[in-house]
């Protein structure tokens, strides 16, 4: 980690609050002396201040975590964030179903529920199924939730907290879903673009902690965008960038049910790629997907990791038409580092090596491009909805202590 210098006129509670981020966010155990050493105030300070935090039962210690060497004597004891600590409402809404988490700031998840939405859902069913979520969760714990926030398909407005109109969503639109939820919970609520959601909590927990630049991609049934510029997500005027998945790739071609012609995800989304599959399988008689007609993404990647021919050619087309869309997003932006969000086995990198290869035969400047599979496999915008109430905390918009 990157030392972190506190100015000697930064109040306790600045420098609690970024020793908490530090404790929180950190992939490696932390302990006082490591503090130190990063935010250049003395041991003495240090431990004052965690001694505080302890009382407060934000932070403990964790002496379990030591690997000991009794002949170079005492070990510092490593920290991190407490079990009785606050935590987070972390509420993700998908196309068919919406999934609420509660984690701590770390992003260690403590609870989850799960609910699969009905072919005729209104507005008033959506509503009751979020604040049943709301209500489980907070009845299986005792610890104080400090926040709620809420990752989903678009488009959104963040400033109005408003789902506004996404495609093939029983017909919903203008939802003011943080509104709603801010008035029966008392929470402060956020709402957040899923990619956006999984572009932050990448930047927070991820693969892009070290990164200032990069792009988050999210694939799912459809496909999203997130952008962190200088070390901070990119929220535009009012939430709705990263929208790739209709920008159109052929501006004579069908017309989306977005309202545009030629959108990306008309020629590369799950449902084309199960198209493309079907469409392959007279000519591969052995194929595991003539035992799967509606395979999903977990099963594409499965079979294209076992050399499935029809999965390896549909996923080739499939990134053929995503290399247009994103090479012209790195031309704008001038952009180095993509980190890719999508279900599947650990170890998968079938779409970032695709990825790569034909993006660099379309932009061969680029000779430091780095395309790297996400930390959280496809559960970023999910995640995300724990670190869009986090990094309120800790820009010291909502409190912890």
């Amino acid at each position: 980690m990157n030392r972190k210098t506190i100015s000697s006129k930064s109040s306790r509670p600045d420098i609690k609050n970024m020793l908490i981020r530090m404790i929180a966010t950190s992939k490696t155990p932390v302990t006082r002396t490591d503090l130190a050493l990063q935010t250049g105030l003395s041991k003495m300070a240090i431990s004052n201040h965690i001694a505080e935090l302890i009382n407060l039962g934000i932070v403990i210690e964790n002496p379990a975590k030591i690997n000991y060497d009794y002949s170079i004597g005492r070990k510092p004891i490593p920290l991190s964030i407490s079990p009785n600590s606050p935590c987070i409402l972390g509420i993700l809404i998908k196309r068919t179903f919406c999934q609420s988490i509660l984690a701590d700031i770390s992003g260690h998840i403590i609870d989850m529920v799960k609910t699969d939405f009905n072919s005729n859902m209104t507005q008033d069913a959506f509503i009751h199924h979020i604040l049943t979520h709301y209500h489980t969760l907070s009845s299986h714990t005792g610890r104080k939730i400090i926040g709620c926030g809420i990752s989903s398909l678009g488009p959104v407005n963040k400033r109005t907290g408003c789902i506004l109109s996404p495609p093939n969503f029983y017909n919903l639109s203008n939802i003011p879903i943080a509104s709603i939820l801010q008035a029966q919970t008392n929470l402060p609520t956020y709402l957040i673009h899923d990619a956006d959601a999984g572009a932050l909590v990448e930047k927070l927990y991820g693969n892009g902690s070290s990164y200032e630049n990069f792009i988050y991609l999210h694939i799912a049934s459809g496909i999203g965008l997130g952008f962190i510029l200088n070390g901070q997500l990119f929220n535009g005027f009012s939430g709705q960038s990263g929208e790739i998945g209709h920008v159109s790739i052929n501006f004579n071609g069908p017309q989306c049910s977005c309202g545009n012609v030629g959108c990306l995800e008309l020629y590369a989304s799950l449902s084309q790629i199960q198209k493309k599959i079907s469409e392959l399988l007279p000519h591969f008689k052995s194929s595991v997907f003539h035992k799967i007609p509606e395979p999903t993404w977990t099963d594409i990647m499965a079979q294209a990791a076992a050399e499935d021919p029809a999965a390896i050619i549909a996923l080739d087309d499939f990134c053929s038409y995503l290399a247009y869309a994103l090479a012209n997003t790195l031309k704008l932006l001038d952009f180095s580092t993509i980190i890719i969000g999508y279900d599947a086995q650990p170890g998968t990198n079938i779409i970032e090596n695709m990825l790569y290869t034909k993006l660099s035969a379309f932009l061969p400047q680029y000779s430091d491009l780095k395309i790297i599979h996400s930390h959280f496999n496809g559960n970023a915008p999910l995640l995300g909805a724990i670190a869009v109430i986090a990094n309120q905390i800790f820009n010291h918009n909502i409190s912890l202590i």
